[in-house]
């Protein structure tokens, strides 16, 4: 059983949705003649299988601990964040919504228009590999001509996705759909950890099972899941969904914060 420690232009997937980013940690550790041999990378993973990475022999900056334990508190910043659905639109809805305490907004990307990533890592680990996810919340906005939010649900709600639970609601006053679904994310990794392991030991000089590290990632990838949070709304012709995203082994601990913020989530 693997460890688990506490540490523009509209793109879509192909169900529509926005993409999944789940930041991972690939460590891979060798020991060789000459002692330890560590690599860290970071690695955006997205569900279209693109991906996008930092890092090297490098380790990514660790955050100080006053900053996790804050991003950890469960607590909420003391002021909210407001936008536009669509800055080029004096008619697009606004809203607001105040995200954890320590949180990082991070900048717009295509149709994600606000995210809060959290500095706090939850990590699972299997013999020699291990990925860290770092939870977040995401604000996704689309424009569409639909009779109603179902309809609107139903072209942009993600396929992929396990549905745990599902159930129509009014949250601060406007209509919403909420769901708590469940995400695979085995294949999404599997390429990834497989082809840097590769290269680790071939950068490293030395002598390793590569049979053995791939055994590990298939352990490790059994319990790759992620817990996701959905809200969505359809108001004004925009479809907006906010979602928020966790190790599912660590959903207990995660949730609270997650749907205390989101609950937050109000149009002005």
């Amino acid at each position: 059983m693997p460890k688990q420690n506490q540490k523009g232009s509209p793109r879509f997937s192909e169900a529509g949705i926005a993409p999944l980013v789940i930041i991972l940690i690939l460590a891979v550790t060798i020991v060789g003649g000459f002692g330890v041999y560590k690599s860290s990378k970071k690695i955006n993973i997205r569900e279209d299988k693109t991906t996008e990475t930092t890092g090297g022999n490098l380790y990514p900056k660790t955050p100080s601990p006053n900053t996790v334990n804050l991003a950890n508190s469960g607590n909420l910043a003391n002021e909210s964040v407001e936008i536009k659905a669509d800055e080029t639109s004096s008619e697009s809805p606004k809203f607001s919504i105040t995200p954890p305490a320590g949180w990082e907004k991070l900048p717009a990307n295509s149709n994600i228009v606000l995210e809060f990533l959290s500095p706090a890592k939850d990590t699972i680990e299997e013999g020699l590999v291990y990925f860290d996810v770092q939870p977040n919340i995401t604000v996704f906005v689309a424009k569409g001509d639909y009779e109603s939010l179902d309809e609107a649900y139903a072209a942009y709600s993600s396929k992929a996705n396990t549905d745990v639970s599902k159930q129509k609601t009014t949250i601060n006053g406007q209509e919403a759909i909420i769901t708590r679904s469940t995400k695979d994310l085995a294949d999404l990794l599997r390429g990834t950890l497989e082809s840097q392991i590769k290269q680790e030991i071939a950068k490293s000089g030395t002598k390793i099972s590569e049979q053995e590290l791939k055994k590990d990632v298939e352990t490790l990838l059994e319990n790759a899941k992620a817990g996701i949070l959905s809200y969505s709304f359809y108001k004004d012709g925009y479809y907006i969904n906010v979602a928020g995203k966790a190790l599912e082994s660590f959903w207990d601990k995660r949730e609270p914060q997650l749907k205390r913020s989101m609950d937050t989530f109000k149009f002005e």
